[in-house]
């Protein structure tokens, strides 16, 4: 795995408020000297693009950040729907970048190919349904 693959751009919308200090250029200013972000610029006055390291951070860890500067998310369902997959994507590949190939044991060696069905004879069957 690259170390390209370790990054994830994303675009986090801001509730609309009309105090500069919740708007998003002060996000980007607060969010640039955290370890872990490589790029956080404003897309527009709502919303900011942001560069992140998973090595560091996942996107849940952001939103908590943000929300701990004081910065709400917008909560519309749909951008609370592409949270929740961005969310799921970053935990997902933060488990994959982390796996064990020691877990995973030949187990063809100790055990046949196809497991045994057990049978009864067919005598024994008809005595049961009657």
């Amino acid at each position: 795995m690259e170390d390209t693959d370790h990054y994830r751009c994303r675009l986090i919308y801001l509730r609309q408020s009309a105090d500069l200090s919740k708007q998003a250029e002060a996000a980007c200013e607060k969010l640039a000297g955290i370890e872990g972000i490589l790029l956080a610029t404003p897309a527009d006055q709502y919303s900011i693009r942001l560069i992140y390291s998973l090595d560091y951070l996942s996107f849940e860890m952001v939103v908590d950040l943000l929300d701990e500067l004081g910065f709400e998310m917008n909560d519309s369902i749909l951008l609370t729907l592409k949270n929740t997959i961005y969310q799921f994507l970053d935990t997902n590949a933060r488990e994959n970048m982390h796996i064990d190939v020691t877990q995973f044991e030949d187990k063809s060696v100790n055990q046949p190919d196809t497991p045994e069905i057990p049978h009864r004879s067919s005598e024994k069957y008809w005595e049961d349904y009657h």
